[in-house]
């Protein structure tokens, strides 16, 4: 896709700004070739960037169903497959029932972000902006992450009801760009196509492990309070989210099943190590493998 001029003139202000760059804009909008077009530019000058990866259906940090953030030093020779330093499991493809993890989660990342010393922090987001849902998943945020820059990619008025509450912010650079115009949009058989593919890499070489019941905690936001004994078969094909002390995701699993009686739940996971896993953290979809 060639690079709209004007790309090169936002990349120098979004440098000299540094902090949180934060980019919105409805499907097919080149969000995320320009989010890596500007980490590649402020690599490239020796500045220390986080990539914060929000979409969680298209995740190109992690697997789908998570949020991720990588530390980069060099630009990458290829953004299809980062390596992430950190994961916060959502565990749905879609931000739409789920505005208050994803907010959450988004925060904690560039939070960490921060901490580990990043001096830009580039945000990707979903293109869910219609109507209130988009607005109240963007709009906050946008109040939780404090961004010095928001970019919106914009074909017509689209973001305007977001938009609104941030022209004349103190603090926060605007700028609103057309969309590029060699984007080439994707279908939602696409999409789901695209989300497949990447479980089956990830689950490529999984194996069945057993977690010790009395170190974990199994978090069901569905049914918070559920005996897991009486209804296991439920649970089978869960998606799960491996989460350590501080609730950020070592990776995911498919559940299995549970023998009480031994105290082991059973997982089908790549995850190698899983003595640090604190909350097993179940997610919204179901996978079946083979």
């Amino acid at each position: 896709m060639e690079r709209p001029e004007v790309w090169d003139w936002l990349s120098q202000e979004v440098m000299g700004e540094k902090g949180v760059v934060m980019l919105i804009g409805a499907p097919d909008t080149g969000k995320t070739t320009l989010c890596h077009f500007l980490i590649s530019q402020a690599l490239r000058q020796g500045i220390r960037t986080a990539y914060v990866d929000g979409d969680i259906g298209q995740s190109v940090i992690g697997p789908p169903t998570t949020l991720g953030m990588a530390l980069l030093e060099e630009p990458p020779e290829d953004f299809s497959h980062l390596p992430w330093d950190l994961l916060y499991f959502i565990g749905s493809p879609s931000p739409a029932r789920h505005l208050l993890p994803v907010a959450v989660g988004l925060k904690r990342l560039v939070d960490k972000a921060k901490e580990k010393g990043a001096e830009l922090i580039v945000v990707d987001t979903t293109g869910l902006v219609a109507g209130e849902v988009g607005f109240e998943l963007k709009f906050y945020k946008m109040e939780l992450l404090r961004p010095q820059a928001l970019i919106a990619l914009q074909r017509q008025d689209e973001l305007e009801h977001i938009l609104k509450g941030c022209r004349g912010r103190d603090g926060v650079s605007l700028y609103v760009l057309p969309p590029s115009e060699g984007v080439v949009p994707r279908s939602p058989e696409r999409r789901r196509e695209y989300r497949q593919r990447r479980f089956e890499e990830y689950f490529k070489w999984g194996r069945k492990v057993e977690v010790d019941v009395e170190r974990t905690v199994v978090i069901d936001p569905a049914f918070p309070l559920l005996n897991l004994g009486e209804d296991d078969g439920r649970l089978v094909g869960r998606l799960l989210g491996l989460n350590d002390g501080q609730f950020f995701t070592l990776g995911l699993g498919i559940w299995e099943g549970i023998d009480e009686g031994k105290g082991r739940v059973y997982l089908y996971t790549p995850l190698e190590e899983t003595e640090a896993v604190r909350f097993l953290q179940l997610g919204h979809i179901t996978l079946r493998r083979g």
